[in-house]
């Protein structure tokens, strides 16, 4: 296959917008062919939506590269599939998985060059650092609701990332984000229910698939009801040992 268009996965669980906005520039500014980049893991739009992108500006053979130093063996196993449920709707399309770079020997190669050759440029630690631990970390801040919001890559993938802008701009919208504290995690594991939400201390697992589920949990949350037909598992008193 010669492909006229790339999509890059990158697959980070920890980096800033700063870092990731120069990747994608990086990355798209160096491809010869027109490119998306989407994060495995993340609260912004998945590789379904990316994919649609390319389609809908003209590609018909898409070359899918995984980016990670390294990419987990895991989930390069599990993407063949998840790009073949998205291939089925877009039987039309050429779509091809790239191997893993990082196990090139260019790339160890360029990597250690770069680290001796910018050595200069490193900044020298002192003891006058900032402490290991942070007066603010100390405590959790006040809250009514804890809401664990998936940002796995398997749920980014159902795109789960553009949930937590909607749920956080439905929060406001109730009156009810200040006494919520948010936190993205990894896998919470039913990854088949994905978009996921695990709310505590009422232990109810929600399935967000899209902005109108969001909107009627918020006001669910705020009025301290539920949306039954919206849980997909609810912890029961016999599953904690």
């Amino acid at each position: 296959m010669q492909p006229d268009a790339i999509l890059y996965l990158v697959s980070q669980a920890y980096v800033s917008a700063k870092r990731l906005r120069a990747l994608k520039a990086g990355l798209l500014q160096a491809s010869a062919v027109p490119a998306r980049v989407a994060r495995m893991e993340g609260a912004e739009a998945g590789p379904m939506t990316a994919l649609d992108e390319l389609v809908h500006d003209g590609a018909s053979a898409i070359l899918v590269q995984p980016v990670g130093l390294p990419f987990s063996d895991s989930l390069g196993a599990w993407l063949g599939g998840a790009l073949g449920h998205w291939l089925r709707k877009n039987p039309a399309i050429q779509l091809a998985l790239a191997q893993d770079q990082a196990d090139a020997a260019e790339v160890h190669a360029a990597v250690a060059a770069r680290a001796l050759s910018k050595a200069d440029a490193a900044r020298l630690i002192t003891t006058d650092e900032a402490e290991l631990n942070n007066p603010g970390w100390q405590d959790p801040p006040p809250f009514r609701h804890h809401l664990l919001v998936c940002s796995g890559p398997r749920c980014s993938y159902r795109e789960a990332g553009s949930i937590k802008d909607v749920l956080t701009d439905a929060l406001r919208r109730e009156g009810i984000y200040d006494n919520c504290l948010i936190a993205l995690t990894g896998c919470l594991f039913p990854c088949n229910q994905g978009p996921l939400v695990a709310v505590y201390p009422s232990g109810h697992w929600y399935r967000l698939t899209k902005p109108a589920d969001v909107a009627r949990f918020a006001a669910a949350l705020a009025s301290n009801t539920f949306v039954p037909e919206l849980i997909i598992h609810e912890v029961k008193h016999h599953e904690i040992v």
